[in-house]
C-alpha cells in the first residue's frame, strides 16, 4: 500500500483542497487566471499611482502579476507531468524513444526539478496577494473601529472577534470574509506559516495525482508517530491543489470587486486612500 492509498483509506485525517476534476487545458486555464479580476474596482477608484511610486493599487497589481505568472508555470508543470506519465512512464525499456518522446523527456528533465519550488512559490505569492487585496478595502470601509489593512489574516481575525465593529451596512462584507474564506486557513495559511516560513516539526511532502488525472496535488503529511506502520494515525494529511486555490481566489476577487465597486459608487468621496497623490 503506497502513501496515497493510506491517505485515501483514512479520510478523517485529510484536510485541505478537493481535487479539480475538470480536464486540464494549461494554455486556456493560464489565460483565464491571467485576467486581472479587480479591473472594475480599480477603474472606480480612479487614483493611479505616480510614475515613480506604487500605492495600494500598484502593489496589488504587482502581486497579482507575480501570482498569475507563478500559476502559469505550475500549469505548465502539470501538463508536462501528465504527458510524461502517459508517454514515458511505462515505455518498454528495450524500445527507443521516438523523436517526440525524446523532446518530452528532455523538457521534463529540465523543468521537473522546479515543480515543487513553484508550488511553494505559489503559496507565498498567494498570501502576499491577499494582503495586497485587503489593503484596498480601506477605500470603502468606514468607521471608528476598523480592522487591519496590511494583513488578510489579522483583518479576518478582527472581524471574527468583533462582528459588530463596522456599521450594519457592512454585514455582507463581514459575513463573506468570515464565512466564505475557509480555504485561507487550510491549506494556504497552515502551509505558509507552519511548514514553509517558520520552524516546523517533522513532516513530508510529495506530489501526486488526485482523484482525477487532471490535478497534480502537493500532499504534506504531519505524522503523529515515528512508526511508519502507523504513519497517519491521528496525524494530518494536507492536500494543496493550485487549480483549486486559483478558483477560490478568483471567486473571492470577483466578489470583492463587485462589492467594492458598489460601495464606492454609493460613496464616491471615499475613493482616496488618504495617502495617494491628489487628483488634478
Amino acid at each position: 500500500m503506497d502513501l496515497l492509498d493510506i491517505i485515501r483509506s483514512n479520510p478523517d485525517i485529510v484536510v485541505g483542497h478537493k481535487a479539480v476534476c475538470d480536464s486540464l487545458n494549461a494554455r486556456k486555464e493560464a489565460k483565464r487566471f491571467a485576467d486581472e479580476p479587480l479591473k472594475a474596482l480599480i477603474h472606480v477608484i480612479d487614483d493611479p499611482d505616480s510614475e515613480f511610486t506604487k500605492g495600494d493599487v500598484g502593489r496589488y497589481l504587482q502581486a497579482y502579476s507575480w501570482y498569475s505568472l507563478c500559476l502559469r508555470r505550475i500549469l505548465t508543470h502539470m501538463s508536462l507531468a501528465r504527458r510524461a506519465d502517459a508517454e514515458l512512464r511505462y515505455h518498454p525499456r528495450n524500445e527507443k524513444y521516438s523523436d517526440r518522446q525524446k523532446q518530452l523527456a528532455e523538457k521534463h528533465n529540465e523543468l521537473g526539478p522546479y515543480t515543487e519550488l513553484d508550488y511553494q512559490n505559489l503559496i507565498t505569492y498567494s498570501y502576499i496577494l491577499l494582503d495586497r487585496v485587503i489593503a484596498l478595502s480601506r477605500r470603502f470601509l468606514n468607521g471608528s473601529n476598523l480592522p487591519s489593512f496590511t494583513s488578510f489574516n489579522k483583518h479576518k481575525k478582527f472581524l471574527i472577534k468583533n462582528p459588530n465593529s463596522l456599521d450594519s451596512n457592512y454585514s455582507e462584507y463581514i459575513k463573506y470574509i468570515t464565512q466564505n474564506t475557509e480555504w485561507f486557513e487550510i491549506p494556504l495559511k497552515v502551509l505558509r506559516d507552519k511548514i514553509l516560513m517558520h520552524s516546523s516539526g517533522r513532516h513530508m511532502s510529495f506530489l501526486g495525482w488526485g482523484e482525477s488525472n487532471c490535478d497534480l496535488e502537493m500532499v504534506t503529511i504531519i505524522p503523529a508517530t515515528k512508526n511508519q506502520t502507523k504513519l497517519l494515525e491521528k496525524g494530518k494529511a494536507i492536500e494543496f491543489s493550485p487549480r483549486r486555490l486559483a478558483r477560490d481566489i478568483e471567486s473571492f476577487l470577483t466578489w470583492f470587486a463587485k462589492y467594492g465597486t458598489e460601495k464606492l459608487s454609493q460613496h464616491p468621496t471615499r475613493r482616496s486612500s488618504g495617502r495617494s497623490k491628489p487628483r488634478r
